[in-house]
């Protein structure tokens, strides 16, 4: 694990920093409060903080090699009282050491520094309080790290629901289209390989889409009636298209193939089961930075419906959960003969 002081550039300028008002602190007590003259209390407080300078630094690598997880309590304890010992022990020599190398031993003038227990003790306290700061700091790095994971891992787990989704709308769209193109070949030939030209450039389209990406309005909407121009084909003058949007919503972000199980409801539902025209009304407006798309159509409240597990709307719920991180987006109101669907997209300015 790499040292907090080099991790970043402000490391070593805060540990300087830190070490600086460690000597002044020394200085300030010695002066002030042990009413020693001014060079006693800069002899005393710089000898003794030297050896803090370099030992501060190394007593990270314990630290990090040393965890309670690892070894246990009694484990974690040893290890730290064997290393606060050592490390102590260094400190007050080797700080002695330089008070009589650079100093001279008690010269005149000079106050001995704080009695020797005192100064064992005081090093065990700055100790305890050094490794406490670094083990803030490994906790505060693996939180970090643990949010990133959780982040990726979600990012991971939404990805795969949404292709797990793709996998169930592409299948959806094409038995449909496919029993559409089947119920043309002998009756309407002609017809039936337009149909199959259309239907490969719509399938071009949706196979290249990404689900977890935004596409404008006004693409998803070409491919809308490019889909209903494969059904139309087929219905006739049974289905009958009404698009109503405004140009400033045209370039609003959508998710893409978002709309095309609500019409393949409304032709399924609608103009299939039905004898008399069926219009499928798509009303666009953006209102307070969300657009809203409303997709109605009329139905024959007598015909009996097909079989079917429900899946568009439930994968159009399923995504915008996934995608906005809301579940009330979608909304749903039948009356006797008309079935609307209401849509939320905020925008993300």
């Amino acid at each position: 694990m790499r040292h907090p002081l080099l991790r970043n550039h402000y490391g070593i300028p805060i540990y300087i920093g830190s070490w600086i008002l460690f000597v002044l602190l020394l200085f300030f007590i010695g002066w002030y409060f042990d009413g020693n003259d001014w060079y006693s209390s800069f002899v005393n407080s710089i000898s003794f903080s030297l050896p803090l300078l370099v030992l501060g630094a190394c007593i990270w690598y314990v630290v990090s090699y040393v965890s309670m997880d690892e070894s246990g309590i009694l484990g974690f304890l040893l290890h730290h009282l064997t290393a606060a010992a050592v490390v102590v022990g260094v400190w007050v020599s080797v700080g002695y050491q330089i008070r009589v190398g650079l100093f001279g031993e008690d010269p005149e003038g000079i106050n001995y520094f704080i009695p020797i227990h005192w100064q064992i003790f005081f090093a065990f306290c700055v100790y305890d309080y050094i490794i406490l700061i670094y083990y803030l700091i490994i906790y505060y790095r693996n939180f970090k790290d643990k949010a990133v994971m959780e982040s990726e891992l979600k990012n991971l787990v939404k990805e795969a629901e949404l292709n797990a989704l793709k996998s169930q709308i592409n299948p959806h769209f094409l038995f449909n289209s496919l029993n559409s193109v089947s119920s043309l070949t002998m009756s309407r030939p002609e017809q039936s390989r337009e149909m199959v030209v259309k239907l490969s450039t719509f399938l071009r389209y949706s196979l290249g889409q990404d689900l977890k990406e935004l596409n404008s309005l006004a693409n998803e909407l070409n491919n809308i009636r490019l889909y209903l121009d494969i059904e139309k084909v087929r219905f006739g003058d049974r289905l009958l298209l009404n698009f109503k949007s405004t140009t400033d919503c045209e370039e609003l972000k959508i998710p893409n193939l978002i709309l095309q199980p609500i019409y393949e409801n409304a032709i399924k539902y609608g103009v299939h089961e039905s004898l008399e025209p069926v219009s499928i009304d798509t009303n666009c407006e953006m209102i307070d930075d969300v657009l809203k798309i409303t997709i109605s159509n009329n139905f024959d409240p007598e015909a009996i419906p097909p079989r079917g597990n429900g899946i568009g709307l439930k994968n159009i719920q399923e995504r915008l959960g996934l995608i906005y991180g809301r579940t009330d987006l979608l909304k749903i109101v039948k009356t006797e003969s008309q079935f609307t669907v209401n849509l939320e997209f905020p925008q993300v300015k």
